[in-house]
């Protein structure tokens, strides 16, 4: 069970936002609370809202339990993290949802 926040994937997420021209400050915020997110996600069901592709704002309900996602798995074997995304179980709908890292607003408590 993962319960602490790992600094350096927090600083390489942070210099990938930032090499696309994103400011450091808003990189540095966004990769902690994607952290934050990946813990919270691992541990339970998170809540939080990211902007999708088309502009729109999503609210999602997700997950990475392992007894949840065990059963659920598929791809091609490339994790999205290499393309700078974040994968979770959406719970509404039953199946696999990502948004872009610099994506996500906020986590909702």
């Amino acid at each position: 069970m993962k319960n602490t926040i790992n600094q350096l994937a927090v600083l390489d997420r942070a210099k990938t936002m930032v090499l696309k021209g994103y400011n450091l400050n808003d990189s540095l915020s966004t990769s902690s609370l994607i952290e934050l997110l990946q813990l919270k996600m691992i541990n339970g069901v998170a809540h939080f809202l990211y902007k999708k592709k088309d502009g729109t704002i999503r609210e999602a309900w997700g997950t990475l339990l392992e007894k949840v996602i065990i059963n659920n798995i598929n791809g091609n074997g490339e994790a999205r993290k290499y393309y700078s995304c974040q994968a979770y179980f959406d719970i509404e709908s039953q199946s696999w949802r990502s948004f872009r890292y610099e994506n996500l607003i906020t986590i909702i408590d």
